[in-house]
């Protein structure tokens, strides 16, 4: 197994302040300290009893402090298998009962599902060009009145949503862009 280079904080909630290993990968780039707190600043409403799906969970960074603030239930998917199995050791360490890790593709796990998610985090990695089709697949499957979050390069495209999802909020953050769109009654 790669080695952890180094370490991020889980900022608020249960876990507070405790420590994710962050494998050495090319492409795994965790979500930042500030970029995370300004999101769960945005969606700490919305977050408590909810069921949330993080489709690139890498280092873990959205899915576990969205567990750690009060999600009911929250779906990481990683398609790397040393990835997913630190993803699976930390869930173990920090004895999470509402996480469920799947070593699989999102676009795999988005054609079979059949739940509905509150919350959903997309944050592919910036060269695997994933955005597009990921934000096509994951409209299917958010429950009306919820979230979908997307991070990506400032230079990258995002394409926009459909005319049923209003764009909750946006930013610039360094060298990311972030949008919060919500999916509204149709």
């Amino acid at each position: 197994m790669a080695k952890a280079q180094h370490t991020i904080r889980i900022i608020a909630g249960t876990h507070r302040s405790r420590r994710l290993p962050v494998l050495d990968f090319e492409g795994l780039r965790p979500t930042g300290d500030r970029v995370r707190e300004t999101l769960f600043n945005y969606l700490q409403m919305h977050l408590p009893g909810r069921m949330v799906l993080d489709l690139c969970a890498g280092a873990g960074a959205l899915g576990f402090e969205a567990a750690s603030r009060g999600a009911e239930a929250v779906v990481m998917l990683e398609n790397n298998r040393t990835i997913a199995q630190n993803l699976e050791q930390i869930n173990k360490d920090f004895n999470f009962s509402n996480v469920t890790i799947f070593n699989q593709s999102a676009q795999d796990f988005l054609k079979q599902n059949i739940r509905e998610f509150d919350v959903v985090f997309i944050d592919p990695p910036f060269a695997a060009h994933l955005m597009s089709e990921l934000t096509k697949l994951t409209l299917a499957v958010v429950k009306e009145g919820g979230f979908i979050y997307r991070e990506a390069a400032l230079a990258q495209e995002l394409t926009i949503l459909p005319d049923n999802w209003k764009l909750y909020r946006q930013k610039r953050m360094g060298q990311v862009k972030i949008e919060i769109w919500q999916k509204m009654s149709t």
